[in-house]
């Protein structure tokens, strides 16, 4: 197996008091080593609970589907099954941190605000790492340093309260890459900084990223900064894949109707004059699916009587570009 990570047909339900309800439906992707895959698609498509599902962090009401295979090579060479460990197991906490890292929207849900900001890194490099007390703050401080704060020395003591909201998402980051994950989870990082600081947070990622020779899943509902960081782009709606590809090719010659509408609301700025041209209506909720393709519902080049009644099979039009769309069912071949 020549990638990091390996999902295949990841289906996630949950109990609830109106019955099952499945969010996430035989979703499919893989992640080689220092690659990054983007994960695009609005609130609601199934982005975060499929990458929880990796760090087996769903509720305990959560039921993966039979058929769902979540297969990862860990630094060791080891092959480990991830949809068959025990979510409180010794070998999932080492998983989770050791193995694969995760750096949420907003830092302050992540820091604890009784702690340091360096008493929370050491703890996880000690967990993580074979070092005393001194080397695990001397290690946070070098971390600190090479995600870019200033003073690290000083900064180390601080709350997270008291750093300012790219400062704590720097060392949100720090945090994370201080236990070595070789794979990274970044889920919508930069969505809550200012365009500037979102700037220089996506760019030093990408420097760490190469750095570290690390494998990365990006979560975003913002295709312009898929643009920026991702080799690979997984669009995501209502919990399927409709289209996937090399990021080049998903950006210029997109074709799901989906994936156009979300490049269509991107601004352009060499194009002042051009109106953004937004999805039309609002991602149904996972109690209300629509039959047929999931899509169909806000669809203005839905074919009547097919995209309404049965769901599309995923179509391999060469390159690694496919798309789950009848539009485009006789430009490939069909992918079971």
């Amino acid at each position: 197996m020549d990638d990091m990570l390996k999902v295949e047909n990841l289906s996630i339900a949950f109990r609830t008091d109106e019955g099952l309800i499945a969010p996430v439906q035989g979703v499919s992707f893989s992640v080689q080593k220092g690659k990054t895959l983007g994960l695009v698609g609005e609130s609601g498509s199934g982005k975060s609970i499929s990458t929880k599902a990796l760090m087996r962090l769903l509720p305990g009401t959560a039921i993966l589907g039979e058929d769902t295979k979540m297969t990862y090579r860990a630094k060791n060479g080891e092959i480990i099954d991830i949809e068959k460990l025990a979510p409180n197991s010794r070998k999932t906490r080492h998983l989770r941190g050791g193995e694969i890292g995760m750096i949420f929207q907003e830092p302050m849900a992540s820091f604890s605000p009784v702690y340091t900001v360096g008493n929370q890194m050491m703890e996880a490099i000690r967990l993580h790492r074979d070092m005393n007390k001194k080397e695990a703050r001397e290690f946070a401080i070098e971390m600190l340093d090479k995600v870019g704060i200033s003073n690290p020395a000083q900064r180390i003591d601080q709350y997270a309260h008291e750093m300012s909201g790219g400062m704590r998402q720097r060392a949100m980051i720090a945090l994370t890459l201080s236990a070595g994950p070789q794979l990274l989870i970044a889920d919508e990082p930069t969505t809550a900084l200012d365009v500037t600081i979102q700037a220089q947070v996506l760019e030093l990622m990408s420097d760490l990223q190469r750095d570290l020779g690390m494998g990365m899943i990006f979560i975003t509902h913002d295709l312009g900064v898929i643009a920026q960081i991702a080799d690979e782009v997984a669009v995501m709606y209502l919990g399927t894949i409709v289209e996937r590809g090399p990021t080049r090719d998903i950006i210029r010659d997109p074709k799901h109707p989906y994936t156009q509408g979300l490049l269509e609301a991107i601004p352009k700025l060499d194009s002042l004059t051009h109106r953004l041209s937004p999805v039309p209506g609002d991602i149904p909720s996972p109690h209300a699916r629509p039959t047929g393709c999931p899509f169909h519902t806000r669809c203005t080049r839905k074919i009547e009587g097919v995209c309404d009644v049965k769901a599309p099979t995923e179509v391999d039009l060469g390159e690694g570009h496919a798309v789950a769309c009848f539009l485009h069912a006789d430009e490939g071949r069909h992918v079971a």
